[in-house]
């Protein structure tokens, strides 16, 4: 089947789906401001980088390095360039970075619907339908689990553990297709690796195996059907593999930049960690259970402030999917009916075509990736440290919705063989029936597809104090020091600094969050020192600023309701 011909169906589905998104988010996007914080701002700060192709890394990990890439920094801020300097559209910068995710997970989303619609010989109007359907209820059942996230901000959440879900799902499809000898989908199925292993240091435990998977079984498929002269996919579809080849490339290359100019780099960071971890093992049964905890769309209630299965035993285990026997009910009905209707069509006696024997072999291939996905899925659950929090494995969303997928075909399977001999306007009615229920469904669970909109006066607020501090204390560099517990406002503080285009420099040890090039440290060649004629800023807890405000030269100002801003003025060069 022609990749050519499948273009313009997957950009044009993904154009509909990101308007819908993009209108279901208009007051967040275009009418409120939103000065991110926490792990937000020190993603920006990043971003900020990037826009100038300085970054070399992605998002910090908890284990003291980054992980690998910083492909997503990148996206995020050409969409601020686009949408916020250059074309105004949005209020502020981070508007923008929320524009280019809801573009990304359409366009991923949509490529592996296309991919899958694209392998029916007919029943594709069906398939889609089902497929939509099933992904309002799957993903809007997501959103509502990513309610532990920080910002409630839904399904599309610019949070670096979410943003693998749809690419993980359309490196499966896609990886899906080249092992059924689609060898053309080779660059997307690259592109969305190559997005994959950038977002996540695990994520090469999936992509290099799936990819060994679907590129051998190509070659078994090449082997046996190709002519004589012409076996080897890559001299079938040379352009292909030299445009994966470039990718490749290209997603390599900060990481090469980071290898060969920073001492010590990332690298050696994550191979320093795995020298001195605790080789901690889960069991078999514990990985099972934690990712079947993720069908029910549901955290494991404990005292945690993020959802793990810290304090795992067998009753909690049990009392929860007893709990949640509805979610549960409703997958088991998913893979028996799979089963049955496949097994009802085997029984038929129709003579398969090729279009069939095409459809038969992209079936098989897929639950074979998924499969295979899921025991990699089973071998992280066992090999990861520390508590399993949900947010180290929210791709295995993506492998739920593949099952979906799967059973969407077998159910589209079955109903082309019985409406054969319906009268044509009971079909249409069937047909007027699935597409209003596939509105319905998104319009019932719109909310969870919608950003929440934070507090418009917190967000004035928190500009407003800063502003009157830089009218204060206008010299630079601004050294910035925190209570523990700000880290987060803190980062927020910096990044709305360094929007400003004002110097800052951290007192404390915290590399991670702002950047080695942040940190003051004592002997730094060409680093500012503080002296007594220095800007000192520091941001407290409101119930600690009382003791901290009393020095005769402090100025406190309100952040927000838990946060206050100590300003210690510098004072200017020529007054010194």
């Amino acid at each position: 089947m022609s990749t050519r011909s499948e273009r313009p169906q997957i950009w044009l589905l993904a154009v509909v789906l990101f308007a819908a998104i993009l209108l279901n988010n208009s007051e967040l996007i275009f009418h409120s401001r939103i000065y991110e914080q926490d792990d937000y701002a020190i993603d920006s700060l990043q971003i900020l980088k990037a826009k100038h192709f300085h970054e070399t890394l992605g998002h910090y990990c908890r284990f003291q390095f980054h992980h690998p890439g910083p492909a997503f920094f990148y996206l995020f801020g050409w969409g601020e360039m686009l949408f916020f300097d250059a074309l105004k559209l949005v209020p502020t910068p981070f508007n923008a970075q929320l524009i280019v995710l809801y573009a990304l997970s359409a366009f991923f989303f949509s490529a592996a619907l296309i991919i899958v619609a694209r392998r029916l010989r007919k029943g594709r109007s069906w398939f889609l339908g089902l497929a939509l359907l099933l992904a309002a209820w799957h993903f809007g059942a997501v959103g509502k689990f990513y309610d532990f996230i920080p910002g409630h901000l839904g399904l599309f959440c610019i949070w670096p553990p979410c943003l693998l879900v749809f690419p993980f799902l359309c490196f499966i499809v896609a990886a899906a297709a080249v092992a059924s000898g689609e060898i053309k989908k080779l660059p997307l199925m690259v592109l969305a690796g190559c997005f994959l292993v950038h977002g996540y240091a695990v994520m090469p435990l999936f992509v290099g195996p799936l990819t060994l998977l679907a590129y051998g079984a190509c070659l078994l498929q090449f082997r046996k059907m190709g002519a004589e002269k012409i076996r080897w996919p890559w001299q079938i579809a040379p352009r292909a593999h030299w445009l994966a080849a470039a990718t490749i490339a290209l997603f390599l290359l900060p990481m090469v930049v980071d290898l060969v100019t920073a001492h010590p780099n990332n690298l050696q960071r994550v191979l320093r960690h795995l020298e001195n971890s605790s080789e901690e093992r889960k069991s078999l049964v514990r990985s099972l259970l934690y990712f079947l905890h993720f069908g029910a769309y549901s955290a494991y209630p404990n005292s945690n402030s993020i959802p793990a299965l810290e304090n795992f035993d067998w009753p909690g285990t049990l009392s929860f999917f007893i709990l949640h026997w509805k979610a549960y009910s409703l997958w088991i009905v998913v893979l028996a009916l799979s089963l049955v209707l496949m097994r009802q069509r085997r029984r038929t006696k129709e003579t398969e075509e090729p279009g069939d024997v095409e459809l038969r072999r992209f079936r098989q291939r897929l639950g074979l990736i998924l499969f295979a996905a899921l025991a990699l899925t089973l071998v992280w659950g066992c090999i990861q440290e520390g508590p399993m929090f949900y947010y180290t494995s929210l791709f295995n969303f993506a492998i739920y919705y593949g099952v979906l997928l799967l059973f969407a075909v077998v159910c589209v399977q079955w109903l082309e063989m019985r409406i054969r001999n319906w009268p044509r306007r009971l079909v249409l009615a069937v047909r007027i029936a699935l597409f209003a229920g596939v509105v319905a469904a998104f319009l019932h669970e719109a909310r969870r597809f919608r950003s929440m909109t934070p507090d418009q006066a917190e967000q004035a607020q928190f500009a407003s104090a800063i502003e009157q501090a830089l009218k204060l204390d206008p010299v630079e560099p601004k050294f910035l020091n925190f209570d523990w517990q700000a880290g987060g406002q803190t980062a927020r503080l910096a990044l709305y600094l360094e929007r400003r285009g004002c110097n800052w420099l951290v007192r404390e040890d915290w590399p991670l969050y702002f950047g080695e090039e942040r940190i003051v440290r004592e002997g730094k060649p060409g680093q500012p020192v503080p002296t007594l004629a220095s800007s000192f800023w520091r941001v407290v807890l409101h119930s600690n600023s009382a003791n901290l405000a009393s020095a005769p030269n402090a100025n406190l100002f309100s952040l927000t309701s838990d946060y206050d801003l100590i300003v210690y003025p510098g004072k200017p060069a020529l007054s010194r």
